[in-house]
């Protein structure tokens, strides 16, 4: 069956660029089109839709309100906002039925390529069990200003490397973050970087957005909550999983845009405890003092206090923020390989990252974290390679200690 798509925009002049825009589409997605949040409404009741992309401001129901409405009425379609970029903040943080949203002017190859990636998405995007959770919520955690910038900057047909790092300047803790990863053994680059418009050159994008994720959680969190759980530690955790899953993706013989989204997935693949502590500190409370009762791992424990894990909500809002599918689907499916096809792929090199580095630099004494998925390991034809990953790691992390 053919995608069904529905645009709302109370102007009728982008509507018509919508309609022109999508009828060389046509094959792929079917398109209907409403004026007003009325008129959506009443397409809503006679059809389902797998994607509703609305204006944020109208006069008869703004786009917060309409998607509310389609949260209610078919709470599987995915929703997308558009919305000027002075807007944004203010949206990111109240508007927690929308699973993405897009700047105006938004040009045709980012409308396009969301679209795709939505479709790609919505096995994440449509998890009833992570979807109650994130609603649930007060409000949204809240994205740094400085993403938004970088975002709406990367969203222009031609970004500027050189604003970019310039944007990056701005905050000391995200540059001295980039320059410090920049610099690292684990990179290797050759040569000392001192200019973050050069080091966001040298890691790419993705790697930055991570990045200002990781190092704004961690400035904004209220340390005092967490009783001897070391968010320190847990950073350090990420950032390592994430050289690590490098190391072994680049000893895989994968292609540069496949090491680069495995250095960010491992980064990432955590970003769902970050959210647990912020935003539902007492409720993960219970968690944590679970685990130091009864042992581990966390995973395991998420589930059954909470209902779902930090890999799932960790991956649902970075399907929010704008993150590839392939970055998104590795943090879902890094506790469980279910994605995985049966050869090698960049969520078997999270997995076995995390696991990796849990084991050769533990956490806390006596901590229980996941084993290795044996059996998908095995039905890939992968358990031949995990002492070569393990020793290679090793090495990697020795160098990187002697470096210190």
């Amino acid at each position: 069956m053919i995608p069904k798509i529905l645009f709302v925009d109370d102007d009728r002049n982008i509507l018509d660029s919508f309609r022109a825009t999508m009828h060389g589409l046509r094959r792929e997605w079917k398109s209907r089109f409403a004026s007003t949040g009325q008129e959506a409404l009443e397409q809503l009741s006679k059809a389902e839709f797998d994607i509703v992309i609305t204006d944020m401001k109208m006069p008869d129901m703004d786009g917060c309100k309409l998607l509310r409405n389609v949260a209610d009425m078919q709470p599987d379609t995915i929703r997308i906002t558009l919305s000027g970029h002075s807007d944004m903040q203010s949206l990111l943080k109240s508007a927690k039925h929308t699973h993405q949203f897009l700047s105006k002017p938004c040009n045709t190859d980012v409308l396009i390529g969301t679209i795709r990636r939505m479709m790609d998405l919505r096995p994440v995007l449509t998890d009833h069990k992570v979807r109650g959770i994130v609603t649930g919520l007060d409000t949204l955690p809240v994205l740094p200003d400085l993403y938004i910038e970088i975002t709406h900057e990367l969203n222009k047909p031609e970004p500027n490397l050189q604003k970019l790092g310039e944007l990056v300047k701005k905050d000391p803790g995200i540059s001295t973050t980039l320059l410090k990863v920049v610099n690292s053994s684990f990179f290797g680059f050759y040569g000392s970087v001192s200019c973050p418009a050069r080091a966001t050159i040298l890691l790419g994008t993705d790697v930055l957005k991570g990045l200002i994720l990781g190092v704004n959680f961690l400035q904004e969190l209220n340390t005092d909550i967490l009783g001897p759980y070391s968010i320190e530690k847990l950073w350090e955790h990420c950032l390592q999983t994430g050289y690590l899953a490098k190391e072994i993706c680049s000893l895989m013989d994968k292609d540069e845009k496949t090491v680069t989204d495995c250095f960010v997935g491992g980064l990432l693949h955590d970003i769902g405890k970050f959210v647990f502590i912020t935003e539902m500190n007492k409720k993960y409370q219970e968690v944590l003092e679970h685990v130091r009762e009864f042992g581990g791992p966390v995973i395991d424990v998420e589930k059954k206090i909470l209902g779902v894990s930090h890999a799932e909500v960790g991956a649902y809002l970075l399907g929010l923020w704008g993150f590839n599918e392939e970055i998104v689907k590795m943090v879902y499916y890094h506790h469980s390989l279910d994605n995985c096809a049966e050869t090698f792929t960049p969520t078997h090199a999270i997995h076995a990252a995390d696991v990796l580095q849990h084991e050769l630099i533990p956490h806390t004494k006596g901590y229980v974290f996941s084993e290795f998925n044996a059996d998908k390991l095995a039905s890939a034809g992968l358990l031949k390679h995990i002492n070569d990953w393990r020793a290679a790691c090793n090495n990697l992390l020795e160098i990187n200690d002697e470096e210190k």
